[in-house]
């Protein structure tokens, strides 16, 4: 009988929260199309089967009966044990088979059938957002000058409904249209003879209200911003957590570069 806790790297009390959350983070680091294991789909294709055992609270009560008597050897006894091993027998069947087809497909397809980050109630069934985060594991070429920084780089599919996808498009669109006035007013005559420093504030101003606007958008659309929200994904915090940063490049956290970059995206 398979422990399909200690596949998950779970408790026996965990709750599902706890069993979704350990399961997005598995098929992430074990995906046949994300990951570099030489055996990368036999073990997603577990990760996959003990899942869709302990999400289902009713099939999990009958899985927890066989545990019990099986693998904590509690002796217990189970009233009709014969269709309660063939139920158990069967689920786990077809979703080897799921889970098989699951292996082939791409990362980016697969997560479509989780949740949406950026919108409550609602499938990823639109384009998911790429989160680009780095580590850097080195130098190379020499110091100073003469080396260049070496580093790890992932990109991860933060899942997302068409409805988020089409908010976050409008919301940039809106931000392209207050750059554009910002860039119309500063050519204005009525700006001619002002200083470099009333331009500039002029600037920011109107950059600012678009991206208020933007937020405002994502208010009335019950939608979370995909700069701002996309961070406390659960693999994003876990990346976080092993020493990467935000960005594809170490530039975005070795020079002001990342810190200029950091303040245009939030503004605009």
């Amino acid at each position: 009988m398979k422990d399909y806790y200690k596949i998950l790297g779970l408790n026996k009390d965990d709750l599902p929260d706890t069993i979704k959350q350990r399961f997005k983070e598995l098929a992430f680091e074990n995906h046949p199309d994300v990951s570099d294991k030489i055996n990368a789909a036999g073990i997603f294709i577990e990760i996959y089967e003990a899942y869709h055992i302990l999400s289902n609270p009713e099939k999990r009560g009958r899985y927890d009966l066989l545990y019990s008597k099986y693998i904590d050897k509690t002796g217990t006894l189970i009233q009709d044990e014969e269709n309660v091993q063939n139920d158990i027998r069967n689920l786990s069947g077809k979703a080897r088979e799921n889970g098989q087809q699951k292996a082939r497909i791409r990362y980016r397809d697969f997560i479509k059938d989780l949740d949406c980050h950026f919108t409550a109630g609602l499938k990823a069934d639109g384009t998911p957002y790429s989160f680009n985060m780095h580590k850097t594991t080195g130098i190379s070429g020499g110091v100073g000058p003469m080396g260049s920084i070496k580093a790890r780089v992932v990109s991860i599919p933060v899942p997302r409904s068409k409805k988020a996808h089409k908010v976050h498009l409008i919301g940039f669109l809106i931000k392209v249209v207050f750059f554009g006035l910002a860039i119309g007013i500063l050519r204005l005559e009525i700006l001619t003879g002002q200083g470099l420093i009333t331009k500039i504030l002029v600037f920011i101003s109107i950059i600012t209200t678009g991206g208020i606007a933007v937020h405002i958008t994502y208010h009335f659309t019950a939608t979370r911003s995909k700069f701002l929200s996309a961070k406390n994904y659960i693999l994003v915090k876990k990346y976080r957590k092993n020493g990467f940063k935000r960005g594809f490049n170490p530039m975005f956290s070795t020079t002001p570069v990342g810190a200029i970059s950091y303040l245009f995206r939030l503004i605009f």
